[in-house]
């Protein structure tokens, strides 16, 4: 069975994007790297006797072993950071981010963009009557709309206000969103950033990232409030975010 690992493992990554790609309503984003590992797995199967074969095949396998293991300690660490990080804050807040994400079909919010707007609206109605809505997500390519446009039609037929929605099109990433955010607030209350009282809205495998890219642009007054990850995303959301992480705290600054 040991002798298999290897290529059962490389078709289960397969199966998986398959099954995922299948069950969602928008783009799953990392899937390619998957791909790429599942398939590597499977031509090693096939290919490991002849390596096994060169003379140095057994001291390079060691230190593959050795620098993977470290690897892992450390990426399991980021993974319990991110896991462990507070996510539900019911504080009251002046203004409330909804950071955006993929629509389906172009046009509508995604499952994953309607859990963050779901707990937008319930965050408002419950303790942030008085907060103001900021609605953050440009055009992607293959969007026929904007992901603000998206949101602010969804939160209108939820019952929310058109005069409680600040809109932002312009960004296209979560360092942008806080970009163009910040610019949104500032405006709007004549504060700057650090004076005002500022909630996240986000899937929770993001929120650790989200409030340290907010940080970096002078967001000191800030917590969030996370909606769940659905279950069949569980698993490339939080390998995904583990990388975006290491991309976040090493070489975006």
């Amino acid at each position: 069975m040991k002798y298999y690992i290897d290529i059962i493992l490389g078709i289960l990554l397969l199966i998986y994007i398959l099954l995922i790609n299948l069950i969602s309503t928008s783009k799953v984003a990392f899937t390619l790297p998957i791909v790429i590992l599942g398939i590597m797995l499977i031509i090693y199967h096939f290919i490991k006797n002849k390596l096994r074969q060169f003379a140095y095949y057994g001291n390079v396998k060691k230190v593959l072993i050795k620098l993977v293991a470290v690897g892992c300690i450390i990426y399991a660490f980021i993974e319990c950071s991110i896991i462990a990080y507070p996510k539900h804050s019911t504080e009251s807040s002046e203004y409330i981010i909804v950071l955006g994400g993929a629509l389906s079909k172009g046009k509508t919010p995604s499952i994953i963009l309607q859990g963050r707007l779901d707990p937008a609206i319930k965050c408002v109605n419950e303790n942030n009557k008085d907060a103001y809505i900021i609605v953050s997500g440009g055009q992607g390519a293959d969007e026929k709309v904007s992901e603000a446009e998206a949101m602010e039609k969804y939160l209108i037929e939820h019952g929310i206000s058109k005069e409680k929605i600040i809109f932002e099109d312009k960004s296209r990433n979560t360092n942008e969103n806080f970009q163009y955010s910040k610019e949104k607030i500032e405006e709007h209350s004549n504060k700057k950033i650090d004076k005002v009282k500022v909630k996240i809205v986000t899937t929770d495998f993001h929120a650790l990232r989200s409030r340290i890219i907010a940080k970096r642009h002078g967001y000191s007054n800030v917590d969030n409030y996370s909606s769940a990850t659905k279950w069949y995303l569980i698993p490339i959301s939080y390998v995904r975010e583990g990388f975006a992480m290491v991309k976040t705290v090493l070489f975006d600054k």
